[in-house]
């Protein structure tokens, strides 16, 4: 019996403990990546939603600014806010930011007019094409490394709809985006007689994760990223996030009146 109620105790004080955690409040910067993120969407997009929901389990609120795509990241990435969401882990962004577990994946792909024709096996097969690529973007190790080698050439925009209208206008040949991010912005801001005239190619190129991030020299930077991935990890875990990520889903896409 006193063996059972020093258990008992036990356990309640590392509850106790548990439940103690400090409450902490970040800032981070956001950016228009519908339908991941967005500051007009429901709930500012469906990882939003997720991340804003991790960290309030964890007992830290956040509130975010919102940026164009390079803008939000180079923020994080010089201490000007707390960290950011919604980035893959590269060497270089590395360097300034800890990464977080991977909240979601996203396939990407590249994007093209109907009317083409690109047969490749390795990406450095389209090197006779130009791609449409946005300033501040990671697009993969190897389509990195082949844009620094020279093999693969590009045309820099400010913002991903920049590049889909180039697309269209026959400027660039390829756009290099995810699946699902690509699909929502040619169908939400494209005319639709533009619209149709592109499509992404069924092959991904590269599967990549879908973080959230903080600065390195944040004080309670370590601390951010571990109750962040103690609280994901429970709620892939128990279905969740899935339902979670489901819910939002469709109140993204459900139509605007």
């Amino acid at each position: 019996m006193r063996r059972w109620f020093i258990a008992v105790c036990l356990l309640w004080l590392a509850g106790g403990v548990w439940a103690a955690e400090p409450p902490l409040q970040v800032r981070f910067s956001n950016q228009e990546y519908p339908p991941y993120a967005g500051s007009r969407l429901p709930d500012g997009g469906m990882l939003t939603r997720l991340v804003t929901e991790v960290f309030r389990r964890g007992n830290v609120s956040v509130s975010y600014v919102w940026y164009p795509n390079n803008r939000a990241i180079q923020l994080a990435r010089n201490g000007d806010v707390d960290g950011s969401v919604g980035w893959t882990p590269s060497p270089d962004r590395e360097r300034d930011l800890l990464f977080s577990q991977e909240v979601l994946p996203f396939r990407m792909v590249l994007f093209q007019r109907k009317a083409q024709r690109y047969r490749w096996k390795v990406l450095s097969d389209l090197a006779p094409y130009r791609f449409g690529v946005t300033l501040g973007n990671f697009y993969s190790p190897e389509f990195d490394l082949l844009l620094k080698q020279g093999v693969l050439h590009a045309d820099e925009s400010p913002d991903d709809l920049s590049n889909m209208r180039k697309l269209v206008a026959r400027r660039v040949d390829l756009v290099p985006m995810e699946l699902e991010s690509g699909q929502f912005l040619i169908q939400q801001q494209l005319p639709p007689a533009q619209a149709q005239l592109l499509v992404a190619q069924p092959r991904a190129y590269w599967h990549a994760p879908m973080c959230m991030v903080v600065w390195r020299g944040h004080p309670q930077a370590a601390e951010l990223v571990r109750r962040f991935n103690r609280e994901l990890a429970a709620m892939k875990r128990s279905g969740e996030l899935a339902r979670l990520l489901a819910d939002s889903r469709r109140r993204v896409f459900l139509p605007q009146p």
